[in-house]
C-alpha cells in the first residue's frame, strides 16, 4: 500500500488562509489534484477539509463525486453518507482502505490530518505544488507536531501558471 501527500500551497507552506480560504490556489493546482486522484484508488482527508470541499462550488463537487473517500475524524458518531469511509486515526484509515481493496492512496488532508500520517511514518511520497504567492498568516501544510522526516528529491517541474512542483520519497529508518 502506497500513502501519496499531495498539498498545494503558497511559496512560505500555507494551504489555505486562517478563515480555511484557498483562494490564493490556481485552477491549475485543482486540475493536477484531479489527474493524480484519477491513479488512485481512494481519497483521504481529514473532517475539517471535508466540511471545507463540501461547501465549493457545485462544479467542484461533481469532479469528486465518483472518487472513494476516507474521512478521518476523532468524533466516530459522525456521518458523512454512504460516499465516505469514516476512520478514527491513520492507522484505521489504512487498515480501512486495505479491507476495500485499495492500494494507491492519494492523502490530501489538512495540516491535522498530514502531521498525524506524517508523525505515524505512514507518507511514502510528497508532492508539493507551491503557488508563486505569499500568504502571511494561514494554516500550514503541517500543523505543529513532535515528528522529523527525511526526504529525498525525486523531480521538480515548473508548470503552466508559474506553479512549482516537487516531489519526494520519504525515507524510512
Amino acid at each position: 500500500m502506497k500513502v501519496l501527500l499531495l498539498m498545494a500551497m503558497s511559496a512560505n507552506g500555507m494551504i489555505a488562509r486562517e478563515n480555511g480560504e484557498e483562494d490564493f490556489l490556481s485552477h491549475e493546482n485543482w486540475k493536477t489534484f484531479l489527474k493524480l486522484l484519477r491513479k488512485h484508488d481512494c481519497l483521504i482527508y481529514g473532517r475539517k477539509t471535508y466540511d471545507a470541499v463540501k461547501s465549493w462550488d457545485a462544479k467542484y463537487m461533481k469532479s469528486l463525486a465518483s472518487s472513494k473517500k476516507i474521512i478521518v475524524s476523532k468524533n466516530a458518531q459522525i456521518k458523512f453518507g454512504d460516499e465516505c469511509i469514516i476512520a478514527s486515526s491513520p492507522e484505521d484509515a489504512l487498515l480501512k482502505a486495505k479491507e476495500n481493496g485499495f492500494n494507491k492512496l492519494l492523502l490530501s488532508g489538512g495540516s491535522l490530518t498530514n502531521s498525524a500520517f506524517m508523525k505515524a511514518g505512514l507518507i511514502d511520497e510528497i508532492i508539493f505544488n507551491i503557488e508563486p504567492y505569499v500568504l502571511g498568516k494561514g494554516i500550514s501544510v503541517f500543523a505543529e507536531n513532535a515528528f522529523e522526516a527525511k526526504l529525498r528529491l525525486v523531480k521538480t517541474r515548473k508548470l503552466k501558471s508559474g506553479i512549482f512542483q516537487i516531489h519526494y520519497d520519504v525515507r524510512k529508518n
